[in-house]
């Protein structure tokens, strides 16, 4: 017998443990358009618009946008939108989010996309398209990327989040629209900074009228943000469907912890996100630096570690004594000294929270999940940190050791066709040409000879020989030889 979907006519059906929306889904305005409608997304921002939907604030509803693929807008439209988040604890509890109302499919309806950015009752814009969505090279917008040259020959059909931007702002302005605050949610330095870069780069060229009235009337925000979220497998769906008695084809699990620091920096209608957890603050920089620094760090270096051990997920390479003693030690040796926090944080305390949260065995992170795009997030994550402790005269040898795992990595998965990352054909093209490839060939590839380390002749030896003791006996043994002896 073929299982009843969920939807509004079987939300009521579903049991009383079941947390629902204590609002009505027609009473909802959608006052918020979201770019990037993954599972980040829907276990993070848009659980805080349902928590304030459910306090009655019912302005705050959710236009989602795809920028790529259809197959999220194909699973929840049938759903009403309405879709599960499993909150994974020591024990599970779930819980169904009304809050998006719609999604729209940016490469199938540009205009749809622009018009709604556009619209009077849209007041925020929230991002969250991973590093990569940015089109990054060195700290600024690639104009030279093909998206890019796109949008600077013309926005008619955009191809960058900053192309339907620019065009939507310019409808807008044609239209005297109210203010709009455009918040940046992904966990980057200056994610605010950047959009409105790319912005007025295409309002330079193709509305500089428009641009005057930006100036005046949008706010580029940025935020960070904090919520381990693992992919969505048929293990999920099924566990959903049996604690429901309704099949969802989109749930999304997470953590019970979630953190959003938002920069108090709004032109319009501020929505109250405070009464649904965030917190605004004036500076958002120490707060994205700690997150970076230690957490995504962190999860980055246990990522490789663990894929190098075998492991298949975060929580399984924690398991490995060693890895889990690497981890700590080169967060509290490495990366603690050379980063300040705000006041009332404590980094050890915070070191120790994050390592407790992966050590979560009802969140199965996958270390290639994790490990996605890794030539991109290096950059922010790790290869800053370098820099601040060779500049300071302190300690570099964990973090060596992890660039040389990481080279490691990017080999064992290209080999074992696992890695997902844009950069994957110039590392394979680096093997093939240089007859295997040297570790400054890999880490040139990530940016890496932008940052003084590269050119640190005793550091980048200490790279070079970590990383062939990984490759020759194994990353643990390679742990126990050099920190463990």
């Amino acid at each position: 017998m073929k299982i009843e979907q969920l939807n509004t006519a079987s939300l009521r059906k579903l049991k009383p443990v079941i947390d629902k929306p204590k609002y009505a889904l027609t009473s909802v305005s959608c006052g918020v358009v979201h770019f990037g409608t993954g599972n980040f997304h829907r276990a993070h921002q848009a659980v805080y618009c349902d928590t304030l939907l459910n306090k009655g604030e019912t302005n705050w509803g959710i236009t989602g946008i795809s920028l790529r693929s259809p197959v999220m807008r194909d699973n929840l439209a049938p759903q009403n939108y309405l879709y599960t988040l499993a909150i994974l604890g020591e024990t599970t509890s779930y819980r169904v989010i009304g809050a998006i109302q719609n999604l729209l499919v940016g490469p199938e309806d540009p205009q749809s996309v622009i018009d709604v950015v556009a619209h009077g009752g849209t007041q925020l814009v929230t991002t969250t398209i991973t590093e990569k969505g940015y089109y990054l090279t060195s700290g600024g917008i690639d104009r030279a990327h093909p998206d890019m040259l796109g949008d600077l020959a013309s926005i008619s059909v955009p191809k960058t989040i900053y192309g339907y931007l620019a065009a939507a702002l310019i409808k807008r302005s044609d239209n005297q629209g109210d203010p709009l605050t455009i918040l940046c949610c992904d966990n980057m330095h200056g994610g605010g900074e950047h959009l409105q870069q790319g912005v007025q780069m295409l309002l330079e060229r193709h509305s500089p009228d428009t641009l005057r009235w930006v100036e005046k009337n949008v706010a580029f925000s940025s935020s960070m943000v904090d919520r381990v979220t693992p992919a969505t497998d048929q293990y999920l769906k099924d566990q959903v469907a049996a604690q429901l008695g309704v099949y969802d084809a989109a749930p999304v699990a997470a953590e019970p912890f979630t953190q959003w620091i938002i920069e108090d920096r709004f032109a319009g209608i501020r929505p109250p996100f405070e009464q649904a957890g965030a917190l605004f603050v004036n500076d958002i920089a120490p707060f994205e630096r700690i997150k970076l620094r230690f957490l995504n760090a962190g999860h980055s270096i246990l990522a490789a570690l663990g894929y190098l051990a075998g492991d298949q997920f975060i929580h399984e390479a924690l398991q490995r004594p060693c890895l889990a003693q690497f981890a700590e030690q080169a967060l509290k040796l490495n990366v603690m000294p050379v980063t300040p926090v705000p006041e009332g944080i404590s980094s050890e305390a915070y070191i120790n929270q994050v390592l407790q949260r992966f050590k979560n065995g009802n969140l199965p992170y996958g270390v290639l999940q994790v490990g996605t795009d890794s030539s991109q997030k290096i950059q922010q994550r790790i290869l800053p940190t370098i820099d601040d402790g060779l500049s300071h005269g302190g300690d570099t040898s964990y973090l060596a050791f992890a660039l040389g795992a990481w080279v490691c990595f990017i080999r064992k998965a290209l080999q074992n066709d696992d890695l997902n990352d844009p950069l994957a054909d110039e590392f394979s093209h680096c093997i093939s040409a240089n007859k295997g490839g040297s570790v400054a060939a890999f880490l040139t590839l990530a940016g890496a000879n932008k940052f003084h380390f590269f050119k640190d002749v005793p550091f980048m030896a200490a790279v070079q020989i970590y990383h062939s003791n990984i490759s020759e006996m194994g990353v643990e043994q390679a742990i126990d030889t050099f920190f463990n002896p």
